[in-house]
């Protein structure tokens, strides 16, 4: 029916049914109605062109610069269309997203002609190109010239991309039930599949071409792979001798980091899992399958020998879960060949790749003989690891240090973070800041774990250790400077009125430190010592309700420290011990530091009911709590829980526990103590344990 005949009858119906309206409405609605059939003509007409240019067979063709209708996949190009999950593509519109290029592939390729738009367009471009050969730009090739069996087995296929490009693997049912659905993998036997087929690409690969990275016959091995590959996606296990070596390495060696005591230590404030295989001797898929969901990995072996990777979930868009953007590790080497110095040798040095590789890996390396391209992406047990100097809890607590302060006041990200994003970060970021404290930390051996950990007293407290590093958890060391947004700023909070004890910095330097929500909001001092008087009594009334808080005192003298604890619930009189593991503490001068709680690692986590103060517990003094302290001190002993935040009476509050405070002020606000806390893994904040109170302040944020 045309246009034209449609509006005079609706006009007509709508006089005949007795509905009058006046000229411009009736002369709107009239438009309203052709504008409609006029879409609907289109689409229809758009749904038959792309039907009649509806093409049913693919091929793939050698890479160039120079390629023209031709879609590109899993790599960039100058002009060319792409299907792939690399940062700077030119992926259709409305495409749904895929963590891998084979995965985006499969999206495309459900695409109907009536409504996807260009990702169905797209799809009928006769070839397809990549400039290398890996397992996801292999599958991304095969399933868009196998389109219909692509779509059978696309489960398989997604979590083959996965171990390919991220080398994690769902070698169990705990990984199964957990990550599974972001491949469509439902049941450990197709993870299994997945695994065979991964392994037999790579066991081929290897025997009959040149080694993986190296480029040198990539054009070869499309030729050889595309027109085998269906036959053993069918039947994997037709061919089992040529995977099953393979497969039983990655396996097994899954296995070895899963038994007691753990070998893997997750740290999920910064992205970063902790491997302790004894040896470099496990598969890539072996260890990194423990790393899923995670960005960073500190892999250390007997003799201390280590390596850090970035991840390649870092180098691309990954949309199924947020990723922590990447650091430059640079800074990291510079001030590791620092500490160790001379002690490597003459040619061994701290090195890395720049940000912007596929994969940095930090590790010592000999200057004289550097790893190929092919050594620095293969498996661990292919490359040399040097010994170094570090013990292994310093290690760990270095590079935890170096993350936190690299990302303050940063979340982690669903797509990644474009290469803009990386570098304005990474140029904003005062590195020598954390350089120089670290160092003059490590200078005076408060990052020794063997170091002496009692007997501290006046002068000698100079050399606690700053964080716990005993048995091989890592310690919360200096988080310096102020946080840093991906534009390059400041994170600066709006003041109800000046501190008198805190300069801006110090400010901007806990805003970086509070979590991000808090960061740059209003924060409102509800009680200042020199503004209200010293009186805890009217600290707790003007405190009443409010949450969270920043509590800052100052201490007495002239070489007095500036100090203080983020309290995540309001304060409040009464018996036993509150608060949530948001709580920590922080130093601020001689120089700036946080200290977050230290959750248990290895079960437990009940209080121990024990009837007395532990040997170096608190001290039922005056400044130490009295007898109201002492017994909720009792109760929080060493071999108890960590889960001792914050304490109040009339007597006085603190804050920490797990046998000693990490700051306790007594009744008058006159006097205070601070001990080694192991619930934040905190050194002594004051410069004296029981010391003079100068000020005190409470902010709420």
């Amino acid at each position: 029916m045309r246009v034209a005949t449609v509006l005079p009858r609706t006009a007509g119906f709508m006089a005949a049914a007795g509905i009058n309206l006046p000229a411009l409405p009736v002369l709107s609605i009239q438009i309203c109605l052709a504008l409609c059939v006029l879409a609907v003509l289109a689409k229809l007409l758009l749904y038959a062109i792309r039907l009649a240019l509806h093409k049913t067979s693919f091929n793939y063709v050698p890479f160039s610069h120079d390629l023209k209708e031709v879609l590109v996949t899993d790599c960039t190009h100058p002009h060319a269309r792409t299907l792939t999950h690399h940062k700077g593509q030119r992926n259709p519109t409305r495409l749904r997203p895929s963590d891998t290029s084979t995965g985006l592939v499969l999206n495309a390729l459900k695409a109907t002609a009536w409504s996807a738009g260009q990702a169905y367009e797209w799809c009928q471009m006769p070839q397809i190109s990549t400039n290398h050969f890996d397992v996801d730009s292999f599958l991304a090739v095969w399933c868009y010239i196998n389109r219909s069996q692509a779509l059978q087995h696309e489960a398989v296929l997604r979590h083959m991309a996965r171990i390919g490009d991220f080398r994690e693997a769902f070698l169990s049912p705990q990984l199964v039930a957990t990550h599974g659905s972001e491949d469509g993998i439902t049941n450990i036997r197709d993870a299994f599949t997945a695994l065979k087929l991964v392994c037999w690409i790579n066991s081929v690969e290897r025997t009959r071409f040149s080694a993986p990275y190296e480029g040198k016959d990539c054009d070869a091995k499309f030729s050889f792979f595309l027109p085998r590959f269906a036959a053993v996606l069918v039947n994997t296990e037709a061919v089992w001798q040529e995977w099953q070596d393979e497969y039983r390495e990655v396996v097994s060696g899954f296995d070895v980091l899963t038994g007691e005591p753990p070998s893997v230590e997750r740290y999920s404030s910064v992205g970063l899992v902790v491997l302790r295989p004894p040896e470099p001797t496990l598969h890539y898929y072996s260890l990194f399958s423990h790393t899923i969901g995670y960005d960073t990995v500190l892999t250390m072996y007997d003799n201390q020998r280590y390596e850090l990777e970035s991840k390649y979930t870092q180098f691309i868009s990954c949309h199924s879960r947020p990723v922590w953007p990447r650091v430059d590790m640079g800074p990291l080497a510079r001030l590791l060949n620092r500490m160790e110095g001379d002690a490597l040798g003459p040619h061994l040095r701290w090195t890395c790749a720049r940000f912007t590789d596929t994969g940095p890996v930090l590790r010592i390396e000999d200057t004289a003989a550097p790893l190929s391209k092919a050594q620095r992406y293969g498996h661990p047990y292919a490359r040399h690891l040097h010994c170094s100097t570090l013990p292994p809890a310093s290690m760990v607590a270095i590079v935890v240090s170096y993350l936190e302060y690299g990302m303050q006041g940063l979340k982690p990200k669903r797509g990644g973070w474009t290469w803009e994003e990386l570098q304005a970060l990474n140029g904003g970021i005062s590195w020598r800041v954390w350089e120089d404290a670290v160092w003059r930390q490590w200078e005076r051996g408060e990052l020794d774990p063997d170091a002496s950990t009692v007997g501290f007293h006046g002068a000698a407290a100079v050399g606690r250790r700053q964080g716990s590093l005993s048995g091989g958890g890592a310690g919360a060391l200096p988080r310096l400077g102020i946080a840093m947004t991906p534009g390059g700023g400041f994170w600066e909070p709006t003041l109800s009125e000046p501190s008198a004890i805190m300069p801006m910095d110090d400010l901007r330097a806990l805003a970086s430190a509070v979590p991000a929500r808090l960061a740059a909001g209003r924060w409102q001092l509800l009680y200042g010592s020199a503004r209200d008087g010293i009186s805890l009594r009217t600290l707790y009334r003007k405190a009443a309700g409010r949450a969270p808080t920043l509590l800052v005192v100052r201490e007495a003298g002239a070489c007095g420290h500036v100090f203080g604890a983020f309290a995540a619930e309001a304060w409040k009189s009464g018996p036993r011990f509150y608060g949530t593991g948001e709580t920590f503490v922080f130093m601020l001068q001689p120089h700036r530091a946080k200290y977050m709680w230290q959750r248990p690692r290895h079960g437990g986590g009940g209080v121990a009911a024990t009837a007395a103060v532990a040997p170096g517990g608190p001290r039922d003094r005056s400044s130490g709590g009295g007898s109201a302290a002492a017994a909720a001190m009792a109760a929080a002993a060493p071999g108890g829980s960590l889960d001792f935040f914050q304490f109040s009476t009339h007597e006085g509050l603190g804050v920490g526990g797990c046998g000693t405070f990490a700051l306790w002020l007594d009744n008058e606000l006159l006097e205070g103590a601070s001990y080694p806390c192991d619930t934040f893994a905190s050194p002594q904040l004051s410069s004296k344990e029981e010391f003079k109170v100068a000020a005190v302040e409470l902010w709420q944020l």
